[in-house]
């Protein structure tokens, strides 16, 4: 069963983001492992971190909601893949669910990093790319999903604590832009007239995106 889900994983990983060029292996209080797959090809100026055995770990506390967790960071530092695999192992330490959007605060020990560019926690949400087929990993009836943390300020921690995570998420996307509606979708694929345009839109997207990503942004609250 685990090598089931990470083999299935690290396959849709590679898909979208071309292979790693690095996988570290971490501990746990509990001694037990986590991998983390770096890959620097797939978004330029930034480095994605994918979680590789969270699936089974998941599913092995019977977890309903399972899956493999993403980063992008675009700053080398050596702290941002420890602050990540922290966090995943925090989750599993405390049951905590993946599909119900939360942050885990950084500990004293990360104040440089937090002075460095301003934030005090990891958000985990859906990811930020539109593809649906990239947020879901199916294996015939059973279904596994991609979810993706994101740095976030103290400001946006304490809006988050204090008014949730619908109101946070409705500030929090705002940051990337409009998605394409289906309508628009379909004339980028079959209207030529309208493609320029729309081609515009979704470079705008892109860029917007990737100041969203980046860790040093502002807060959105």
């Amino acid at each position: 069963m685990s090598a089931f889900w990470t083999d299935t994983y690290q396959f849709h990983f590679q898909h979208y983001f071309n292979k790693p060029f690095d996988i570290q292996v971490y501990h746990g209080p509990d001694g037990a492992a986590l991998k983390l797959a770096t890959y620097d090809w797939a978004r330029q100026g930034f480095r994605i971190y994918a979680s590789m055995g969270l699936a089974d770990r998941l599913l092995q506390k019977e977890t309903e909601v399972f899956g493999e967790v993403i980063l992008f960071s675009d700053v080398a530092d050596k702290e941002v893949p420890q602050l990540f695999v922290n966090a995943l192992f925090f989750i599993l330490q405390h049951d905590i669910p993946l599909g119900s959007r939360f942050a885990i605060g950084f500990s004293a020990m990360d104040d440089e990093f937090s002075r460095r560019y301003g934030k005090a926690a990891l958000y985990i949400t859906r990811p930020s790319d539109e593809d649906e087929e990239f947020a879901e990993v199916e294996k015939g009836e059973a279904l596994g999903r991609v979810f993706q943390a994101y740095f976030i300020t103290p400001e946006e921690d304490e809006f988050l604590e204090k008014n949730g995570a619908d109101a946070f998420e409705e500030a929090f996307w705002k940051q990337f832009g409009d998605e394409l509606t289906e309508d628009e979708r379909c004339d980028l694929a079959i209207d030529k007239a309208k493609a320029h345009d729309l081609e515009e839109k979704m470079q705008e997207r892109q860029r917007r995106a990737s100041k969203a990503l980046s860790v040093r942004r502002a807060s959105c609250v």
